[in-house]
């Protein structure tokens, strides 16, 4: 059976969305309009860390703040009892607001001035640096008890979008070859604990993939350890845990992945002689993908060479599919099929459509020659689906459009956690110049 949000169901013909109507989500809070379930999010955690910590008790889970920055997200995993991931002194500030200790965060960022590491150290979060030359530049700003580095393990994997971050033509991470030099060097200006990381891929579906990478990992960390002399107090494999979009596609068997991951870090860290370090995971998209959807209305039906639908959100509201062709179940409130019991299919006669939004490209087009009920009209509700990770968060201002509201579904409630933006946000850091202002006589009113 095709894996959906597991909060989304269909009662009466009308689509609900964690005890929410859709319909009602979108007339209350208007669209476009994201809407996330606290239910999804947290039995998503504890689902991944049943999964592996009932194989390896020192096991921790640190999100990925970038698949999600919303500080009510925040709360609800540091409330299950993940760390945080940040990419972005942003993204440390976030996590703090949401209760996130810097004793759980590690800061992965990459390509960093100066500014960004000192504002990682003076707020306490665990570094994990991009590139040997990024040690003595942090060292000089402060001496660093503990360092984490990023490995580039040479080989990398993803779903359809191709999102491979190792590799020779990946720009993350230290090579192989050069790892143990970096951690010779932080150890020889007073480093005294560190830890390992990487990151292949993204929303991998092949379950194979994690222990043969896993494996790839400990052996570059086996040969740090022995060469430069020191221990690992912490392994961080990454995410790219995957999560189906298409219909067809087949959900990870988390459980078999963590007791194949765990079983073959237990194998090399004998091997290798790296005793029982603090196995860490750091996925984004797995825990909160699923857990949301986008709700956006029906502007316009185009009949023209093709036919289009138009919808008030767009590329600037979901980048995904322009950026790179990412695919998003859609569906029409009203109109899907409870017949099936994954609720993969619509009602009735369907028609080709391409589904656009108002953004001035062409490539503003989240999907081309979807079969859609063939009645589709305007003012219709479509809802994206699987739009909880890396939605909002690559959303943009573009053509001038503010950007969605966020709601927080819980049980038959909702609660605004973003406010929709306005004209005004878009103007209220900007300011006119004083020779640009007309003057007729007068000065006239500054509105910016």
């Amino acid at each position: 059976m095709w894996k959906l949000e597991k909060q989304l169901s269909e009662q009466a013909g009308r689509l609900y969305f964690d005890g929410n109507s859709v319909s009602d989500l979108a007339e209350r809070f208007s669209t476009p309009l994201y809407a996330y379930s606290e239910a999804g999010i947290r039995s998503n955690y504890r689902k991944l860390h049943g999964a592996f910590s009932g194989h390896y008790k020192k096991f921790r889970i640190f999100y990925a703040v970038k698949a999600n920055n919303n500080p009510a997200v925040l709360r609800i995993l540091q409330q299950e009892g993940a760390g945080a991931d940040c990419s972005s002194p942003s993204e440390i500030m976030l996590a703090r607001m949401a209760g996130f200790s810097v004793r759980d965060m590690l800061y992965t960022g990459n390509y960093n001035s100066n500014d960004e590491f000192r504002y990682a150290i003076e707020a306490g979060a665990t570094l994990n640096l991009d590139d040997i030359s990024h040690v003595q530049r942090v060292s000089g700003i402060k001496a660093q008890e503990e360092l984490c580095f990023r490995i580039n393990p040479g080989m990398g994997s993803s779903g359809e979008e191709k999102l491979v971050f190792a590799g020779p033509d990946a720009k993350f991470g230290i090579s192989a070859e050069r790892a143990a030099e970096a951690y010779a060097l932080a150890k020889g200006l007073g480093t005294r604990r560190f830890g390992i990381h990487m990151m292949t891929g993204s929303n991998i579906l092949d379950g194979q993939y994690f222990p043969e990478i896993t494996a790839r990992l400990l052996d570059i960390a086996g040969s740090i350890a022995e060469n430069a002399g020191i221990a690992f107090s912490f392994v961080n494999i990454g995410g790219g845990f995957g999560i189906p979009y298409k219909p067809g596609e087949e959900e990870l068997d988390i459980n078999r992945v963590a007791s194949s991951i765990v079983s073959v870090f237990k194998e090399k860290c004998s091997e290798h002689r790296l005793g029982e370090p603090e196995l860490r995971i750091e996925p984004g998209r797995y825990l909160v993908g699923d857990a949301g959807i986008l709700i956006a209305k029906v502007t316009t039906i185009k009949e023209a060479s093709k036919r289009f639908i138009g919808c008030d959100a767009g590329m600037n509201t979901l980048l995904r599919p322009a950026l790179y062709g990412a695919y998003h179940h859609i569906f029409v409130e009203g109109k899907a099929d409870s017949s099936n019991a994954a609720l993969g299919q619509h009602r009735g006669q369907l028609s080709y459509y391409n589904i656009c939004g108002q953004v001035c490209e062409n490539t503003d087009q989240f999907a081309k020659d979807r079969q859609l009920p063939g009645d589709v009209k305007e003012g219709d509700l479509l809802v994206m689906l699987n739009a909880g990770a890396y939605g909002f968060g690559m959303s943009s201002q573009y053509n001038s459009r503010p950007r969605a509201a966020e709601v927080l579904c819980s049980s038959g409630s909702a609660e605004l956690i973003r406010e929709r933006e306005s004209t005004l946000d878009l103007i209220s850091k900007v300011h006119m110049p004083s020779h640009l202002i007309s003057d007729s006589g007068s000065r006239q009113e500054q509105i910016i």
